[in-house]
């Protein structure tokens, strides 16, 4: 009898929610700090002005690719030339701040802002 006790108690909750389980964003009340039409199609001044440093610059043939940190992910923008020769955004993704989390969502992340600095 003793080892059904000890073996039910094993299986008990505290009813605290697993840390490590992924959480599922919340929509955000209130307005958004970016929209992706904020961002697309714009020069890298503009980006440079909106975003400021990015966590991660890196030449890519004659495009470039940044990452910047973001409170609910890593905002992925994608530089390439135009037919005029500006370097304009040609995508934007978000990727997971953790590797193995789950890829968020571009407008939730976007929405969110960015993360204070120093949390790359």
């Amino acid at each position: 009898m003793a080892m059904l006790l000890v073996a039910a108690g094993a299986c008990a909750t505290t009813g605290k929610p697993d840390a490590k389980a992924p959480q599922a964003e919340k929509p955000l009340a209130g307005k958004a700090y970016l929209r992706q039409e904020d961002l697309a199609g714009k020069e890298a001044r503009v980006i440079d002005e909106r975003l400021g440093v990015p966590a991660l610059k890196r030449a890519e043939g004659k495009g470039e690719f940044r990452r910047y940190a973001f409170l609910s992910c890593s905002l992925i923008v994608i530089l390439y030339p135009d037919d005029k020769g500006k370097v304009r955004v040609q995508h934007l993704d978000a990727a997971a701040r953790v590797s193995g989390d789950p890829k968020p969502d571009l407008d939730q992340c976007l929405a969110r802002g960015p993360a204070p600095v120093g949390t790359s």
